[in-house]
């Protein structure tokens, strides 16, 4: 599941657990977001207020890795020089 977050990320996607479960099929996004934080990505966690009748006070995830990261990234991958 890494791995398909991982290119969600250096697609530029901004996604929540829902986005990623229907692209990915798993409710573990916050699992996959913590493997990738300790492999070294730094993944942005960005709070949304969602509230509901029943939780007034509710908010969601936002994950993202910030543009330029996903620059380098995709410049070491090619070989390019950063």
């Amino acid at each position: 599941m890494a791995d398909r977050a991982l290119k969600l990320f250096l697609d530029g996607r901004v996604f929540d657990h829902p986005d990623f479960m229907e692209g990915s099929g798993s409710w573990r996004l916050a699992a996959v977001v913590f493997q990738l934080r300790t492999l070294g990505w730094p993944i942005d966690t960005i709070e949304v207020p969602a509230p509901s009748l029943e939780h007034p006070g509710r908010a969601i995830a936002l994950y993202k890795l910030p543009a330029k990261y996903a620059a380098q990234a995709l410049a070491t991958m090619k070989g390019a020089p950063l």
